[in-house]
């Protein structure tokens, strides 16, 4: 129950589900079709369906190129 709190650029991919009261760390890349249901920490990568996490400075560099 609940709903997913998103940190600072985070990128979600096309057809992935972050479900839950669940926390997605800053700097992190949630793969297209990714299933997430729990924390994810900070400078992540999200991968696949369960989901694996692959620690990485500077995630989204390449994803997100105009932050406010």
């Amino acid at each position: 129950m609940g709903a997913p709190t998103l940190g600072d650029d985070v990128w979600v991919g096309s057809n992935s589900m972050v479900v839950g009261n669940i926390h997605i760390g800053n700097d992190v890349l949630i793969a297209p079709n990714a299933y997430v249901n729990f924390d994810v920490p900070e400078h992540s990568i999200v991968i696949g369906n369960p989901a694996k996490i692959i620690k990485k400075e500077n995630a989204t560099d390449s994803y997100i190129t105009m932050r406010i």
